[in-house]
């Protein structure tokens, strides 16, 4: 079974990228595996040594989810695997993966520290926030709550993958519709895809025993805007929900900012948001029953 394992690299700084690949190669090369790199726009163009990689570059950043997106087009393997630039890695944590990957599920390794010392989290449950206070670090929409215990199963369900190391059957991947197309930048990829994968059928899964370590970092390289975000978020409502529901949701965002409402305005949602419905199997009520309880009662 082939693999494509696709990082994503945005002004990344070059030390640390070459780590993640020199990590992917110590632990991948005995196995049937191919790296693509993606260059989103980087003021310094990737390089990746000689490393044995595909190297991609989109001359303007795209975002998170299209960078992914695009590595997904380009990869041969049955299996996608996605990855951040910003990477350790302990042995066997691919074959852990594998060993789940006919599923179907969307599949996450447990979220460690870089030095590979600590686990933060299994998985995610999905949260919802209704206000802005941008000071504090704070917009509408929903939110992460890291799964802190550890799981009795080698294949936990969770609400949400987290972590930057993700995995999909190629054909489960693109029965979902794959990575948003309108997402910008960075913001809410692991709550719409995770979300998406349960509403089609497919669910999402923490491979306890997969030991992946992620640079924990106090900024991005590069600007991310709180528009984005909300951006974002409104999108993936738009396209997973009901319409009353999406209008008893959007109601927590309102005043819209100026830029958010033109970029929905110019975004022509219908395609996607047919590909999403087609493909899904839960009902709303059914989905903030299990998800998000608290919830429940603003959506009926």
């Amino acid at each position: 079974m082939r693999v494509s394992v696709i990082v994503t690299a945005r002004d990344e700084e070059p030390a640390i990228l070459e780590a993640t690949l020199a990590g992917l190669h110590a632990t991948t090369r005995h196995l049937d595996t191919e790296v693509i790199v993606i260059d989103d726009g980087s003021r310094v163009p990737v390089g990746c040594g000689a490393w044995p990689v595909r190297l991609l570059r989109n001359p303007v950043a795209a975002g998170c989810c299209a960078s992914r997106a695009m590595g997904a087009r380009a990869a041969t393997g049955e299996v996608l695997v996605w990855l951040d630039a910003h990477m350790s890695f302990g042995e066997n944590w691919l074959e852990q993966m594998l060993v789940w990957a006919g599923t179907g599920a969307l599949l996450c390794s447990p979220f460690w520290s870089y030095d590979l010392t600590d686990c933060m989290c299994w998985g995610a449950d999905f949260t919802w926030r209704g206000q802005r206070d941008y000071a504090a670090q704070i917009y509408p929409g929903f939110g992460v709550a890291h799964r802190v215990s550890a799981p009795a199963e080698l294949a936990a369900e969770t609400p949400m993958a987290i972590g930057a190391c993700y995995m999909m059957q190629r054909d489960s991947y693109r029965s979902i519709g794959g990575f948003c197309p309108h997402f910008r930048v960075w913001g809410a990829d692991e709550q719409d895809i995770s979300a998406r994968a349960w509403m089609a059928g497919l669910g999402v899964r923490c491979v306890s025993l997969a030991r992946v370590g992620h640079l924990t970092r106090v900024q991005f390289p590069y600007p991310v805007r709180f528009e984005h975000l909300e951006f974002n978020q409104l999108v993936m409502l738009r396209s997973l929900f009901e319409p009353e529901t999406v209008r008893r949701l959007e109601r927590y965002f309102h005043p819209l900012a100026g830029e958010v409402e033109a970029w929905l305005a110019d975004t022509d949602l219908s395609g996607w948001r047919r590909t999403v419905q087609s493909a899904r199997k839960l009902s709303d009520q059914d989905f903030f029953a299990r998800f998000a309880p608290d919830l429940l009662a603003c959506t009926r």
